[in-house]
């Protein structure tokens, strides 16, 4: 009897336990499907900025690499070998303007120019007794010029002819052919002596002391140290904001600090795949080295009452999403610009709220509440 009781009990507690969980069950899920609704028909919680218009600032930024404004390909113009000072002619060398960077034997030919001298000497000497007694006011002028004449020393002009008469003369004797040849010789002779044409370094050198070279031989590469052009390009609807004269600031990721650059010449090609043209910008600075890449930031023109916006919310149709009544309406907007991370646009009220983060599947009459 008493195991009997102990049965029934049990079972009616299974039956209580059951009807309790049954009674349970429908209530926590009615609950569960009525705060799923409740937060369906609220939206989903998204951010937005609030359109704000003014005045916006924006640069243009490109990157390109540096070439030296002044760069000097140097050839041997007469033949002869090169002499010792060809031993400090290396690359990395830095010269001044006008200081010797190379020297070819001129021994030989300095003698046929001598030579030379010698000979316009004695022609004009030979002429001498002509001119006394023919020419007599131009006699003392071309002793006193003869006279003065050092053959180790660059030929002067020559005396001046005040007469056709003594001209035709002076021409009939060869005087003009032989002292325009010995200025010819001289200007050859300087030609063994190469100097620096401006401040700069050296960047190849191909010869050494001893080496025999001939007219037209390439013996090394100089380039200027004290300015230098950077190549960028920009698109054509930046052309109307950029001219001769452009101010710039150049900045390097792998050096600090930056420099100042100017317009200095706007490439005249288009380039058909991109729309877009080459700027040249003129900058100088002891850190700077040929082949150098550096960043150029050019100031535009502030964009009035407009405002700028993440890049991301602006799509390709130039759509934004704003806030109207708790849902989501595609807006279409005039961009102005797009940087790296911002859109300049117009066409917003003040005070619109804006979408300001990415919100997957978004679509016009989207419900969302606002959490900012």
């Amino acid at each position: 009897m008493k195991k009997r009781i102990i049965t029934i009990g049990i079972s009616l507690l299974i039956v209580l336990g059951t009807f309790m969980v049954l009674k349970a069950l429908p209530k926590n899920e009615g609950e569960a499907k009525g705060q799923e609704t409740t937060t369906k028909n609220e939206g989903m919680l998204v951010e937005v900025m609030y359109a704000e218009q003014g005045t916006v600032e924006h640069s243009y930024k490109a990157t390109g690499k540096l070439t030296a404004f002044d760069r000097y390909e140097i050839y041997a113009q007469v033949s002869g070998q090169i002499l010792s000072s060809a031993r400090n002619f290396r690359e990395g060398k830095s010269y001044t303007k006008g200081e010797v960077m190379l020297e070819i034997d001129q021994r030989e030919y300095e003698m046929t120019v001598l030579a030379q001298k010698s000979t316009f000497i004695t022609l004009i000497t030979s002429i001498l007794p002509d001119l006394k007694s023919d020419y007599p006011d131009a006699y003392t002028t071309w002793r006193k010029y003869v006279s003065n004449i050092d053959v180790n020393a660059a030929l002067k002009e020559l005396p001046e002819v005040k007469t056709e008469q003594l001209k035709f003369y002076l021409a009939g004797k060869s005087i003009y052919s032989t002292y325009y040849n010995i200025l010819s010789a001289e200007e050859k002779l300087a030609k063994y002596t190469i100097r620096a044409p401006f401040d700069g370094v050296v960047t190849s050198a191909v010869v050494d002391a001893g080496t025999a070279v001939n007219n037209g031989s390439q013996l090394g590469t100089l380039v200027s140290t004290s300015s230098y052009d950077l190549e960028i390009t920009v698109p054509l609807s930046l052309l109307g904001n950029v001219k001769i004269g452009t101010e710039a600031v150049l900045t390097s990721t792998e050096l600090s600090g930056q420099w100042q650059g100017k317009v200095v010449r706007i490439g005249g090609d288009i380039d058909e795949q991109t729309q877009s043209l080459k700027l040249f910008i003129r900058t100088s600075g002891k850190d700077l080295k040929e082949s150098m890449f550096l960043t150029a930031e050019l100031e535009q023109q502030p964009y009035e009452n407009a405002m700028s916006l993440p890049r991301k919310m602006v799509d390709d149709d130039n759509n934004v999403f704003v806030v109207e009544n708790g849902e989501l309406v595609k807006k279409q907007l005039n961009v102005l610009a797009r940087k790296s991370d911002i859109a300049i646009v117009k066409g917003l009220e003040e005070g619109t709220p804006v979408l300001s983060t990415v919100v997957k599947s978004a679509y016009d009459g989207m419900k969302v509440r606002i959490a900012n």
